[in-house]
């Protein structure tokens, strides 16, 4: 149930509100089921609800972990946005810190909040782990790299070596975001080929389960 409370509050979803919506469907699929038994009896088509119950639990509790690959994907990419802006303040002049700084008027909500910390973090110690606490925020190997290399630029007093490590990691870091939306929007479009087929899918089943209906009702009779 932990684990499970801070999926929930990972990607901004209140746990509370999230179960109270669960067991407000599962009560109504509990009273379709309770329907479908006075109307019809002991009958196959109790297996619906049952069915739907199963699939509901399914996808309703998955879909976190895909929440949360979404917000991190979201972050990576405001991450990209807004450090393309500390660049340019760093190559003007600007201290670390002060483009650190300079660069919350441009983040959305929760990412000021992380650069909120990283700064506040920053006064109080001088190592690299305000740096590295803020990257594993984001869960990505290259961010990291990209953070160590800023700190270098505090600790060894940004020299220009230090810019352009800065700006080769994050020149790759960059890139390889922008192929990886590329490819996710090519494999959205593909994923359309298949919206045909499954609405067929549901019609054939529509139709299959309304002829056993039928067939049941005419036997009902004989």
């Amino acid at each position: 149930m932990g684990k499970l409370r801070k999926a929930m509050e990972d990607v901004g979803c209140t746990p509370s509100k999230e179960w109270t919506i669960y067991v407000v469907i599962v009560m109504v699929l509990g009273g379709g089921a309770v329907g479908l038994y006075l109307y019809r009896g002991l009958s196959f088509l109790l297996l619906l609800p049952a069915i739907l119950f199963v699939l509901f639990t399914f996808l309703y509790f998955a879909r976190y972990p895909r929440l949360n690959r979404e917000r991190l994907n979201r972050m990576g990419d405001e991450f990209v946005r807004l450090f393309t802006f500390f660049g340019i303040y760093v190559n003007d002049g600007f201290n670390v810190y002060n483009a650190l700084e300079a660069i919350q008027a441009y983040a959305g909500p929760e990412f000021k909040k992380l650069l909120k910390k990283l700064l506040l973090d920053i006064e109080s110690d001088k190592s690299v782990t305000p740096f590295v606490t803020f990257a594993s925020a984001l869960e990505s190997v290259q961010i990291k790299e990209v953070m160590v290399s800023v700190y270098q630029m505090v600790d060894e007093g940004g020299g220009g070596a230090y810019i352009t490590q800065f700006q080769h990691l994050f020149g790759s870091l960059s890139e390889q975001r922008h192929q990886a939306n590329r490819e996710k929007r090519i494999g959205a479009l593909e994923n359309l080929s298949f919206l045909p087929l499954a609405g067929s899918g549901i019609a054939m089943l529509v139709m299959t389960m309304a002829i056993v209906q039928i067939m049941g009702g005419i036997m009902y009779v004989i």
